[in-house]
């Protein structure tokens, strides 16, 4: 005697069974039903019978055939950390998703997490997309590749980068790092600084770029003569930075009054190989950092920078992109920051 086979059940078969429509039931499973007034009595004849016949619904299925997700990612490009194992341990990348997590979470919304190397393939990041796993992409990192800008135009896609080029067409949002670097600098020439040394992180960084070109713009105003072989890259890195600055002093080429760095993790390096060369700081050479991150309360002397606003930045990374998925017009935000003015200048 053949066994039946037990019953597939999907909405449609419930909806049959119970007499009710299949809107009800799939309002009912996806926890709506309070907000769209089912009554409780119709939401537990639902639910119970659910349970009865073990139904449990396809939510692959749910997310294709739903014109919103409320699931978006997050890709970190691995060249924002140079000098750690995982970008996580990176202090900015941190608050930046504690910043998104905060306002996701504020929304309804969930989020996933991928780091971007170059091994890692277009489709990878944009099956996120197609398979509806994801309604929105925050991007944080250096220049975005120029195919993902293409693909993202052409299927229409809603993404958002954190600290990319505004020139690049993605809606993004930025601190003022022109702004905030030429304020730094300004401040140094106010306290009789005139020659200065610039240590410069990576070159695909957009705010490494802002910063390097604000320092430049106030020493111009000023009318400060500045050769750029003054100009030294180290990569964001504090190693880098620190073997830079011993060579110029060991082989007596640091004539400057004044050490500005594109972040602080490089102006602590620099600050570490002056006192072991025992330069007194600012007496001596004055030194500027930027991201005000809270090593700067604790290294000796304390360390003038400005505010990142990591947190911020993923708080208003989310909000864009929550806009451009409600199907507002894209656009891109600027933060204003403030100098944090210490015993280091």
């Amino acid at each position: 005697m053949k066994r039946e086979k037990p019953k597939k059940y999907s909405l449609s078969t419930i909806a049959a069974e119970l007499g009710v429509s299949k809107s009800a039931v799939s309002f009912v499973l996806s926890g709506k039903a309070h907000n769209l007034r089912i009554s409780r009595g119709l939401e537990k004849k639902i639910l119970d019978f659910c349970a009865k016949v073990n139904y449990r619904p396809n939510i692959h299925a749910q997310r294709m055939n739903s014109a919103q997700v409320k699931n978006i990612g997050i890709l970190l490009n691995e060249n924002i950390s140079v000098d750690k194992k995982s970008p996580f341990q990176d202090l900015n990348v941190a608050n930046i998703i504690g910043g998104i997590a905060d306002a996701a979470d504020a929304a309804g919304y969930r989020f996933s997490c991928q780091i971007y190397s170059p091994k890692l393939q277009e489709d990878a990041v944009f099956d996120w997309f197609r398979s509806k796993e994801i309604g929105g992409l925050i991007y944080y990192g250096t220049t975005m590749p120029a195919k993902w800008i293409e693909t993202i135009r052409r299927e229409k896609f809603k993404a958002v980068g954190i600290s990319i080029d505004p020139a690049d067409g993605v809606p993004c949002v930025n601190v003022d790092n022109y702004g905030a670097s030429f304020e730094l600098t300004r401040h140094l020439i106010r306290r009789g600084h005139r020659r200065f040394l610039y240590v410069s992180g990576i070159e695909t960084s957009y705010p490494g770029r802002e910063r390097l070109r604000g320092f430049l713009a106030a020493l111009k105003a000023h009318k400060i003569d500045f050769p750029e072989s003054n100009i030294f890259p180290a990569n964001f890195d504090r190693q880098q930075a620190a073997a830079l600055v011993r060579s110029l002093w060991m082989h007596n080429k640091l004539d400057c009054d004044a050490i500005v760095c594109g972040n602080d993790i490089m102006a602590i390096g620099v600050i570490r190989t002056l006192l072991d060369a025992g330069i007194s700081i600012p007496e001596q050479i004055a030194v500027a950092g930027a991201d005000n991150i809270s090593m700067c309360d604790v290294i000796s002397p304390t360390l003038t920078s400005f505010d990142y606003l990591p947190f911020e930045l993923g708080k208003a990374a989310f909000s864009l992109l929550k806009d451009l998925i409600s199907g507002l017009e894209p656009h891109n935000v600027v933060l204003k920051t403030t100098l944090s003015i210490r015993c280091s200048a």
